[in-house]
Parts: structure tokens; C-alpha cells; sequence
């Protein structure tokens, strides 16, 4: 394993070489930096994952965040990292990832970071849950004041998906779902009588949930696997996780545009 670690680093080095010789290409990640001069007390460098986990820093109150995943991609955990992205996570206070980023793991081990450097946050949309996670990561960012604002705002869209799962009757709604919406969707009140993934579906299991006959499917846009339960009659819908698509580039943003999907605002 070392012996691998090490011909990774070499070769990691050697592509850095006619970098660090001609200067950052201005395209690269490392050069969404600032100097470090003359910025205040607050505003450090914060090298992000992912969409989702860079959404969750800015939450917490990071001012400067780097995305290295880049969010066109429609399952960003699949990335490799790029000689740019080293430059970046070094001259990083802190690298923010959610523990499920081979490439992260990867990096760290190729550059060397100390883990000092490295926060984990845990990733899930559902209210309670991002509001822990955002405020713990605040904490450890040391953005407390900045995270209370956002807190305001998360629980006045959660008091609407509260009030719209109560007028859309969710708890009448049997509800078949992709593993990485279940949380979600029991939150609102759903009958959750499947949940299916991550892997693909297998006509068994397209059997088991037909017959218990569920009124939604909830799928997941980045990896979707519920297509073959879409039918007339039945509501089908494809949940975001990662900011990026259809407009969304906050935490709150992904709650809103989900929340809309399910009728719910």
C-alpha cells in the first residue's frame, strides 16, 4: 500500500512540475484563491468536496469555499482529482468532504494533508439533520454568527414542508423510495413502505413494490433507479442531493426545489 501511496505522490509530482514552473493556470482550482493578505479575521480558505458539502460550508458561514467535483457532473463523488486540486487543498485552512469521496481520500494521501485539516460532515437533506450537521461544521469553522442566520431561514422553509405535508396528506401516501431520500421523505410524513437502491432493481423487488401498490416514487435524480415504476396514475418524482441542477445552488435551494417536486409548496 505504501509502495502504491508513493508512486502516486511521484507521479502527482511530476505533473505539478511545469505547473509550479510557469505559474497557477488561471483556470485551475487553486486559483479561485485571494492572496492571504489583508482579508479579515473570518474569511479563510475552504476547500470543499462536492456541490452538496461546499452548500453545507457556505451554510455554516464559510466565506471562501473551492468546489473540486465540478458540479456539471451528475454524481460528483465519481470525480479524480487533478495536479490543480493538490494546490488547492495545501494552501487550504481547512478540507471539508463527507467520508464517501474516494477521490478525497486519495488526494489527501497523495498530498499529504494532515488530517488537523480535514473536517467530516455528514451529508443529508432532512431538516433536522442538515441543521445539526451545518451548526457542527460551523463550530468547527469557528462561523457561529453566520450559521444562526442561515438556521433562521432553514427553519421558516422547514415550517412550510411542515404545513405542506399536512394539507398534501402525506401520511395517507404510501411512498416507495431511493435509499438516499428515505430520510426525507419519513420526515414529511409518508408512508415508506419500500425503499429500493443503491444498487439496480431487480424484477423481484419491481414485484414486491408493485404489489404493495405505492401512490409515489421517490427517486433520486443522480443515480436514478425507480424508471421502471413510472406509470399513469402515479406520481413519480427525481429528488436532488447536490446543488447544481435546475437552477439550485444552496442547501435551501435543493429543499425548495424538492419540496415543489412533491407538491408540497
Amino acid at each position: 500500500m505504501m509502495h502504491k501511496l508513493a508512486v502516486l505522490f511521484l507521479l502527482v509530482v511530476m505533473c505539478l512540475a511545469p505547473v509550479l514552473a510557469q505559474g497557477v493556470d488561471e483556470s485551475s482550482a487553486a486559483s479561485n484563491y485571494a492572496s492571504y493578505s489583508g482579508k479579515p479575521a473570518d474569511v479563510f480558505p475552504v476547500v470543499a468536496s462536492t456541490s452538496w458539502v461546499a452548500a453545507m460550508a457556505r451554510a455554516a458561514g464559510a466565506r471562501e469555499v473551492t468546489v473540486l467535483a465540478p458540479i456539471e457532473l451528475k454524481h460528483p463523488p465519481e470525480y479524480d482529482f487533478r495536479p490543480g486540486d493538490i494546490i488547492a487543498a495545501t494552501t487550504a485552512q481547512w478540507i471539508v468532504w463527507a467520508g464517501y469521496e474516494g477521490f478525497i481520500k486519495n488526494l489527501i494521501a497523495a498530498a499529504g494533508i494532515p488530517q488537523e485539516k480535514v473536517v467530516l460532515t455528514n451529508t443529508n437533506n432532512t431538516p433536522p439533520v442538515v441543521r445539526e450537521s451545518v451548526r457542527k461544521l460551523a463550530q468547527e469553522l469557528g462561523t457561529m454568527d453566520s450559521y444562526q442566520a442561515w438556521e433562521r431561514e432553514l427553519s421558516a422553509l422547514e415550517a412550510e414542508l411542515v404545513a405542506g405535508a399536512r394539507t398534501a396528506g402525506t401520511s395517507g401516501i404510501k411512498a416507495a423510495v431511493q435509499f438516499h431520500h428515505q430520510g426525507l421523505a419519513r420526515w414529511l410524513g409518508y408512508q415508506v413502505v419500500y425503499v429500493f437502491g443503491p444498487g439496480e432493481l431487480t424484477m423481484t423487488q419491481l414485484q414486491e413494490i408493485e404489489a404493495l401498490q405505492p401512490g409515489i416514487i421517490i427517486d433520486n435524480w443522480h443515480m436514478a433507479q425507480g424508471e421502471p415504476l413510472r406509470k399513469s396514475g402515479r406520481i413519480y418524482v427525481q429528488l436532488l442531493n447536490f446543488p447544481g441542477a435546475y437552477g439550485t445552488a444552496s442547501i435551501l435551494d435543493v429543499l425548495h426545489y424538492n419540496a415543489t417536486l412533491l407538491r408540497l409548496l
